[in-house]
């Protein structure tokens, strides 16, 4: 799923969620309110926003009152956007993408004792 930054701006608002009613919707009104208090976005372009994340199925749309709620999970984005560099940049080595996050970072020994817990903690599936 491709997402252009104004749309995950939108749904980095869904997803904090303190804009959602305890049915975890809001209207597309009043998100685009809160969109242009933040972002200064104009009513036309957050509804622009939002129907292209409808369209990919990553926002949901209920009538009456045009309400909204997220879809997809920030998690699930992410690890769908880490396979797709994975396999595009890295021909599908999840090794050669560690080895370029770490060889261009500088990493403090917290981290590092982190990253070994991580490590250490992985189930290994057979080859």
């Amino acid at each position: 799923m491709n997402l252009s930054d104004s749309e995950l701006i939108v749904l980095e608002e869904l997803w904090k969620g303190d804009c959602l009613d305890e049915n975890g919707e809001i209207t597309a009104l009043e998100l685009s309110k809160i969109l242009n208090k933040k972002y200064n976005f104009s009513k036309s372009s957050s509804y622009t926003f939002i129907n292209r994340l409808v369209e990919k199925n990553a926002v949901s749309r209920r009538y009456p009152n045009y309400k909204i709620k997220p879809v997809i999970k920030r998690e699930d984005l992410g690890n769908n956007q880490i396979q797709k560099i994975i396999d595009t940049v890295y021909k599908g080595s999840f090794v050669k993408l560690f080895s370029a996050f770490v060889n261009n970072k500088k990493i403090t020994n917290t981290e590092l004792e982190e990253m070994k817990d991580i490590i250490s903690s992985i189930e290994i599936k057979d080859e």
